[in-house]
């Protein structure tokens, strides 16, 4: 009875993905070839890199290797996590941020118009208390 109800919950997933014009989880095994193509309320994962153009995660977007995503609300981590706009959580060896709302985490952070926190060893905000600064650094 259980194993019903899981499938039962994995096809409503499934299906109603294709209705929506985001979905709850996308897979990626390389950028640019993930599945759905949608935006995401929820995960989105990828093996080699997690990345769709002109997409955005709300929720969690984790990816073994990196992470190029468009836009992020919620968590980013990964060795290099690349996005446009950050709101939350980048935690990885690298960040890179256009625009960023929250805080980066790891060894290298860089964003060009930082609202939070840099912790890491090296930490580059053209907007911070000082443009580069080691252990941390803060938005103006």
């Amino acid at each position: 009875m259980l194993k019903r109800l899981l499938v039962l919950l994995v096809l409503i997933v499934c299906v109603s993905s294709f209705a929506k014009e985001s979905t709850s989880f996308r897979f990626s095994l390389v950028p640019g070839f993930g599945w759905p193509k949608k935006d995401v309320v929820g995960l989105n994962f990828g093996i080699i890199g997690a990345q769709e153009k002109d997409k955005s995660v709300t929720g969690s977007d984790f990816s073994i290797l990196c992470s190029l995503t468009e836009g992020v609300k919620g968590s980013q981590s990964s060795f290099v996590n690349v996005s446009k706009n950050a709101v939350g959580d980048q935690g990885g060896i690298v960040n890179i941020a256009q625009d960023s709302k929250g805080t980066q985490w790891g060894l290298v952070n860089f964003a060009k118009n930082n609202e939070g926190l840099q912790i890491g060893l090296i930490n580059i905000m053209d907007n911070g208390w000082l443009p580069c600064f080691i252990l941390f650094n803060y938005s103006k």
